[in-house]
């Protein structure tokens, strides 16, 4: 029977049968932890080279996850094809594919080796530092892995749990760095231990996909959560490109810092100095300018003559106009790119006065739970943020900049401490009579189907007083001369180290199998929070999708007579049976789950 390629298939038509690798699955659960994901992602490539992107809703995860693993052939049909999300894509694509509960999925037993096993779009080190605000698709980049650290945990100011982090410092062949950083599940699965065992001997060089570009503190490093894959010295064409440039001069792994520090929290938001809103039009700014408060207040309405969002410098984040085809930095920088970002200034009150509050970017999608450019395409006020009115909120704030030069104060949101819900009526500010309660304005005039996204995942009744912290988000840039390329390391192949005193031998051939450290996933600490923690991702970009490898599962020996062939090995060094042990250009490090 005939399938039809990905290239082909679209909207025009619900009777597709295609014919797929997984090359890349996961579950995506905001950041809800331990609770049963929203929706499975999949990246699907055929054997034409062709990828496209594949979701299975949440309803029916347990069902298709019982018939599809990573890395498996399958034939499908009975699915919906629909034009590709305008975010979060692991690519760019015009159409993705949409499971449904009569989607069905027959595997395919026998698989032609050159069937593509992976899909990746790589981005130069040198294009990152325009990728931080992207929200487009996932960043994937090749590098030398230099550095490597201890697993750690980190409490974040909001979260009542440790989260695992893993940094991992790589360098590109024009000797450019930047951090990469693995979070929760994936932070537990990197093997750093192995890594670094055969980096002193040998360079390990991946490929890691499915990142985002992100900026904490002026610090512009890469992050991987549930999307993240790697695949260390794999059969890939850029890999073996790069072993190729780095001949023997090669960078040996170090130890490096988990940098916790950075992330965790410098004061307990809890202790923070509670003031009234008329307490806080009170300060002068010049003397509180770096002092945050806590303040309860209750959203009154979105300030009309502020727009809701603004574009931002892609380096430094200040705002920026356009000019011509590109954009002109307000900070006077010298990048030329801006992204949408949130700035949303809300009118709040607690009854003893009123003022200004915004929020920018990652609290305020916390604030409305979706994303800048899931809001664009509204026309006016999007209603997600009309919703917010006459919700109640404890807010972390600290004067902003413009206070400096005005009379009249305003504040701006760093954290959303405690989501008290809707309230049905909202207190009279007596300082200021023009304002009135909007319980009877703004509050009837919302058609309960645009209540606050927050309160449809609290799945809480309406004006509760039930107080729910929301946990903080974690935020989340010559040519050379060819030298002989140096021995690739086993690295797959290769048994973790011994204890000393005990007899160790390192098997190199074919038959020997890394034993991988199995992490049961209910074992990584979780958030205790109530399940109220709102997504942000930050996506990055880059160029064409590049699909390359061989099913594993077919061919082996064929594979390692041609590899000998090709390094001119005589063909018992791939023999698991001889006696003769050689060291093969490269197998890979077992890729990331």
């Amino acid at each position: 029977m005939g399938f039809d390629s990905l290239c082909d298939i679209s909207p025009a038509s619900k009777h597709w049968s295609i014919n797929v690798r997984v090359a890349r699955m996961w579950d995506y659960c905001g950041t809800r932890d331990g609770q049963p994901p929203i929706h499975v992602d999949l990246v699907l490539v055929d054997d034409k080279g062709t990828a496209m992107y594949a979701e299975i809703p949440g309803t029916e995860a347990k069902k298709f996850k019982e018939l599809i693993q990573e890395n498996g052939v399958y034939s499908l049909k009975k699915f919906f094809v629909a034009p590709s999300k305008s975010s979060y894509k692991p690519f760019p694509a015009k159409y993705m594919i949409k499971f449904t509960p009569w989607t069905t999925v027959t595997n395919t037993e026998v698989v032609p080796k050159s069937f593509p096993t992976h899909v990746y779009n790589l981005v130069p080190f040198c294009d990152l530092p325009s990728r931080v605000g992207a929200q487009d698709y996932f960043t994937d980049v090749l590098g030398q892995i230099v550095g490597v650290s201890k697993l750690g945990h980190v409490r974040m100011s909001t979260n009542s749990s440790d989260t695992a982090k893993r940094v991992i410092a790589l360098r590109d062949d024009r000797n450019t760095e930047v951090k990469l950083v693995l979070w929760g599940q994936r932070a537990v699965e990197f093997d750093a231990e192995l890594v670094f065992d055969n980096g002193q001997n040998t360079a390990v060089v991946g490929v890691f996909v499915g990142l985002l570009m992100k900026s904490y503190n002026n610090d512009e490093t890469l992050s991987g959560g549930s999307a993240c894959r790697w695949y260390l010295n794999e059969d890939i064409p850029e890999i073996d490109s790069c072993f190729d440039r780095l001949g023997d001069d090669f960078a040996k792994v170090q130890w490096i810092s988990t940098g916790t520090e950075k992330f965790a929290a410098s004061r307990n938001r809890a202790d923070l100095p509670r003031k009234t809103v008329a307490e806080l039009r009170e300060l002068d700014p010049w003397e509180t300018e770096a002092t945050d408060f806590l303040c309860t207040v209750s959203i009154t309405s979105v300030a009309p003559e502020q727009p809701w969002w603004f574009q931002s410098c892609s380096k430094c984040h200040r705002s920026a106009t356009s000019y011509g085809s590109e954009y002109r930095c307000s900070g006077g920088c010298v990048s030329t790119k801006a992204y949408p970002k949130y700035r949303l200034c809300l009118v709040g009150t607690d009854g003893t006065g009123s003022a200004e509050f915004v929020f920018f970017n990652r609290v305020a999608q916390q604030l409305v739970g979706k994303t800048v450019m899931s809001l664009l395409r509204s026309s006016g006020l999007p209603r997600e943020i009309a919703a917010v009115v006459c919700q109640k909120y404890t807010l972390a704030v600290s004067v902003t900049q413009k206070s400096l030069s005005q009379r009249n104060i305003s504040f701006q949101v760093n954290a959303i401490e405690t989501f008290f819900g809707r309230q049905n009526s909202v207190p009279h500010d007596t300082r200021v009579s023009t304002i009135l309660p909007l319980a009877m304005t703004a509050a009837s005039s919302l058609d309960d189907s645009l209540t606050s996204s927050l309160d449809q995942v609290l799945d809480g009744p309406s004006g509760s007083e039930l107080p729910v912290v929301i946990p903080e988000l974690t935020m989340p840039a010559e040519d050379i001369l060819k030298k002989a390329g140096p021995i690739r390391m086993p690295l797959r192949s290769l048994k973790r180290k011994e204890p000393e005193g005990a007899k160790t031998s390192k098997n190199l051939t074919k038959d020997a199998v890394l034993t991988s450290q199995n992490i049961d996933p209910d074992s990584i600490p979780r958030n205790a929070s109530p399940p109220v923690k709102l997504a942000s991702e930050v996506i990055a970009a880059g160029n064409e999708v590049h699909l390359h490898g061989k099913s594993p599962e077919v061919g082996v020996e064929d594979e390692a007579d041609s590899d000998a062939k090709k390094r001119k090995v005589p063909p018992e060094a791939t023999d698991p049976t001889s006696t003769v042990t050689r060291l093969p250009k490269k197998t890979g490090l077992k890729k990331g789950k």
